[in-house]
């Protein structure tokens, strides 16, 4: 009976909660119809929602901490690769130039339009924004 009571007074609390603030307005445009049409209907699609989030929740939760060990083995990795790409500018160089070329070809497709002056990364170099990790290739080399 004590978890009934302390479930409930959660439940009360959850009103005070900013998460329902958004809610509210759904809620109080339909204060004047009837709740059988208007607001048993939104009470138990939020009920469903809440509970297959909860759901999810719980069962995504166990999985989560069954692979912590190999997230936590990922982030060190890449903790170590970015700590290696410090100590080696050929190595960053060579690491970040894919993405840059993705990024170079992104915003070539991107143009100036009246809703948007610049383009993302604009910038006085032709580099663009991380102009100091592009390496520069002459036309001679290529």
């Amino acid at each position: 009976m004590t978890l009934l009571i302390l479930a409930y007074l959660a439940g009360i609390l959850t009103i005070l909660s900013p998460c329902i603030l958004p809610v509210l307005p759904f809620v109080f445009s339909r204060a004047d119809q009837p709740f059988l049409r208007t607001g048993l209907p939104l009470l138990l699609g939020m009920a469903v929602a809440f509970m297959g989030v909860a759901t999810l929740a719980s069962v995504g939760g166990g999985w989560a901490v069954e692979t912590n060990q190999y997230g936590r083995l990922a982030a060190l990795a890449l903790l170590a690769l970015c700590a290696i790409t410090l100590l080696s500018e050929r190595l960053a160089h060579y690491l970040v130039w894919p993405v840059l070329a993705l990024g170079r070809r992104l915003s070539s497709s991107i143009t100036a339009t009246p809703g948007n002056p610049y383009p993302p990364c604009s910038s006085a170099s032709p580099r663009g924004c991380c102009g100091h990790l592009v390496p520069v290739r002459s036309s001679a080399s290529s």
